[in-house]
């Protein structure tokens, strides 16, 4: 009979359900065990999120009717998973719902071919809701190998977390840098710059962009249609392969006390709690952070600064930076956080972000300067990586026991911005979008300094 801490009783007392099938004696194993469990987990979700990396990128300019839209239904189809979160779980389990979002994966991909709005739309609706299982089960499983590796090692849990986050998203952020080297070389086409049209370019690119306006007097063009096809072929195989490398390497894992609950009311009921009694609402600005610099960057920063001022053909090398940025950062902190608090981390990230931002607004990039394509997504990306790997590495620290209600919730408020940000992608200019980024910086900043503030009142209350 499985331990009684997998189950929670229903109202009624009379029954117990589990939410995630527990073998009658969970064997943990060693050490080496749970690291070669996190890089299968890495390697997967490296393979399997490249697909929709590359798309966030190019669907704007690859579908211009109706790519923004279908990527607004696809995170607005994540926002659900408050109610399908614990009916998906319990009946997949904590493994099934990652090979569940392999394939909505493979079908978004698919749906690519015959981008029509009454398929694409409603696809990209549908696959949602297994994109969001599988990225808070892979925060689950990240927290639940940190925690035993800390138990069998008896390292602190704090720096065991940050660690395992780091190597995870170091790994995973290779999604962005092999799915844009590929859609590099496959959409590369020489083209020939003009001085004459500099003046153009500054005024329809960069903080001058409008998605509404004339743009054919910048660099902004579409590749022929065989060459799309190729691309979506090679990303359909690569998700074929997290699928399988999914289903016959990686492990489930059970529930613990506080991620046994029995259905969608008991789960929101715990959700509740966890918002205002944990004060759980005031790392939400933080997720929120998270979503908008990663749409900026992948959406905003490629279609008005990098394909209208160079060329499309330019945008998954300046997304490789991004994603070399973010690798690097996640190594870099991984092990940092033995070593400098989470704070100090913080302010570095928010502090790369403003200076990013502020050279948006005041310095005219073209392709006179190359280099700036480049380096500002690097730097980008270790910002990114600090908001991202820490952020989920200081929640699971402070949540251990509620990993899946408290991962739903993070993952939600991220979704929750990436639906609104591409909602409004097509009717607002981009010095509006630089200045929302620098108010939402800020916000999540403040929000992270004053749950520090009540936990420590907390503990010493």
């Amino acid at each position: 009979m499985p331990p009684d801490d997998a189950y929670v009783e229903k109202t009624d007392f009379s029954e117990r359900t589990p939410l995630l099938p527990t073998p009658a004696d969970p064997v943990k194993g060693s050490k080496w065990t749970q690291v070669a469990q996190l890089l299968i987990l890495s390697v997967v979700h490296m393979l399997g999120v490249s697909p929709l990396a590359a798309l966030l990128s190019l669907d704007g300019i690859l579908n211009p009717e109706i790519g923004m839209y279908a990527l607004t239904a696809h995170y607005s189809g994540t926002l659900i998973s408050f109610v399908t979160a614990p009916v998906i779980t319990r009946k997949f389990g904590a493994k099934g719902t990652i090979l569940f979002g392999w394939g909505g994966q493979f079908l978004f991909v698919a749906a690519h071919f015959y981008p029509q709005a009454y398929l694409l739309v409603p696809v990209a609706f549908f696959v949602g809701i297994g994109h969001a299982q599988t990225m808070i089960t892979n925060a689950v499983y990240v927290t639940t190998l940190a925690l035993r590796y800390s138990d069998l090692t008896k390292q602190p849990q704090e720096s065991v977390m940050g660690l395992f986050n780091g190597i995870f998203y170091s790994i995973f952020m290779f999604d962005g840098v092999i799915s844009n080297t590929l859609s590099s070389l496959v959409l590369i086409k020489p083209i020939e710059y003009n001085v004459s049209v500099l003046a153009n370019l500054s005024e329809l690119c960069g903080p001058s962009f409008c998605p509404w306006e004339d743009t054919s007097g910048t660099y902004l063009r579409q590749p022929e249609q065989y060459i799309v096809y190729i691309l979506l072929g090679v990303f359909l195989g690569m998700v074929a392969v997290a699928f399988l490398t999914t289903l016959f390497f990686l492990k489930n894992i059970p529930a613990t006390t506080g991620d046994s609950l029995h259905g969608a009311r008991a789960f929101c009921g715990k959700v509740g709690h966890l918002m205002f009694k944990r004060k759980l609402v005031l790392l939400i600005p933080i997720f929120m952070m998270i979503g908008l610099e990663q749409q900026f960057m992948m959406t905003e920063f490629t279609k008005g600064f990098v394909s209208c001022e160079i060329g499309i053909q330019y945008n998954g090398w300046s997304m490789v930076c991004f994603g070399s940025g973010q690798i690097v950062g996640s190594l870099v902190t991984g092990r940092l956080v033995k070593f400098v608090n989470w704070t100090v981390m913080y302010v570095v990230a928010a502090c790369c972000n403003i200076g990013c931002l502020t050279t948006m607004l005041y310095f005219e990039a073209n392709f006179t300067t190359m280099e700036y394509y480049f380096l500002v997504p690097f730097a980008w990306g270790l910002a990114d990586s600090v908001w991202m790997t820490q952020s989920l590495a200081f929640t699971g620290h402070m949540f251990p026991e509620e990993k899946w209600p408290v991962f739903v919730v993070c993952r939600n408020s991220l979704y929750a911005t990436y639906a609104a940000l591409f909602a409004y992608s097509n009717f607002v200019c981009m010095d509006v979008k630089i200045y929302i980024a620098y108010g939402m910086v800020t916000l999540s900043f403040m929000s992270f300094i004053l749950f520090s503030i009540f936990r420590r009142f907390e503990k010493t209350g």
